[in-house]
């Protein structure tokens, strides 16, 4: 039994006339007639009674026909969803995001996503650039926003964001005060640091440029995540950089100042598997 014969037998139930069946399925009368015998002889059961006046169904026809139609139904919205999927308009997208970016900039795009392919579920996973790496080689993202460098020739990337260096320092700190700040005044300074096994490299540059004029400053307390690196610092543990998206969000006790010339802005980039030819990935890809 195939598809077609249930589309066969549905215009003639529906009809009730072989003719007006016949015309409606662009099929000759004799090569429908010879389908719906067919089928009577597949299921052995007689689904119509027949006779030169009119076409009636069977008991066995009625039932059948009720089902029928719910059988070419369930085939039209699977085959609706097949070509929607094809199109990448429906489905779920992982995607991974590292906090500075949960931004307006970021929530502007995801917004206009939502709106453009409102069947598509995003699942957000706020994670470290270094989880985000491991979980997409490892299939368990997307794609993923996070800081550079990428490292691996599984995957691809593309610049989508960025943003200057700021300095955050505690409420009354002598560098809140101070009009200019130059890169000798972290010497022997507190810093507040993501644990280095998740900052990726974010603070090279900066302890790149205090070394330059002979400065050293100095850890004082790591933080697994960023939010927790903000709360020390605006309760005295020391200082850090920071990039300008995050000093967008108040904070009590913490102020921002501009940090000397030298340092490169911090970008945030787009990752995803070289291999990966998703449909919603490449929509994805479109938004930035």
């Amino acid at each position: 039994m195939e598809l077609r014969h249930l589309r066969y037998f549905t215009a003639v139930a529906e009809e009730l006339n072989f003719r007006r069946a016949a015309e409606k399925m662009h099929v000759a009368q004799p090569a429908l007639s010879a389908q719906i015998r067919s089928l009577e002889e597949e299921l052995g059961v007689k689904l119509l009674q027949r006779s030169t006046r009119k076409v009636e169904l069977t008991p066995a026809g009625r039932v059948f026909f009720d089902e029928a139609r719910g059988v070419l139904a369930s085939a039209f919205e699977a085959e609706q969803k097949v070509k929607q999927a094809e199109a990448g308009l429906v489905g779920t997208f992982r995607l991974g995001i590292i906090a500075p970016t949960a931004n307006a900039w970021l929530a502007g795009i995801l917004r206009d996503f939502q709106q453009r392919f409102p069947e598509v579920r995003l699942s957000l996973y706020d994670l470290t650039s270094t989880e985000q790496l491991r979980r997409l080689l490892e299939n368990e993202l997307d794609a993923g926003l996070l800081r550079p460098p990428v490292g691996h020739p599984d995957l691809e990337y593309k610049f989508v964001e960025e943003s200057q260096q700021v300095l955050a320092v505690p409420a009354g700190h002598r560098l809140a005060k101070k009009r200019r700040i130059d890169w000798g005044d972290f010497d022997n300074e507190p810093m507040v640091m993501m644990h280095p096994n998740v900052q990726h490299g974010y603070y090279d540059a900066f302890m790149a440029a205090c070394s330059k004029v002979k400065a050293r400053p100095r850890v004082a307390q790591y933080a697994n995540d960023i939010q927790t690196k903000m709360w020390l610092i605006s309760a005295g543990f020391g200082i850090a950089p920071t990039t300008a998206t995050l000093a967008e969000v108040k904070r009590p006790g913490l102020i921002f100042r501009p940090l000397p010339d030298g340092l490169p802005p911090v970008h945030t980039i787009l990752v995803w598997r070289g291999a990966d030819d998703s449909p919603i990935l490449r929509n994805f890809q479109s938004a930035f």
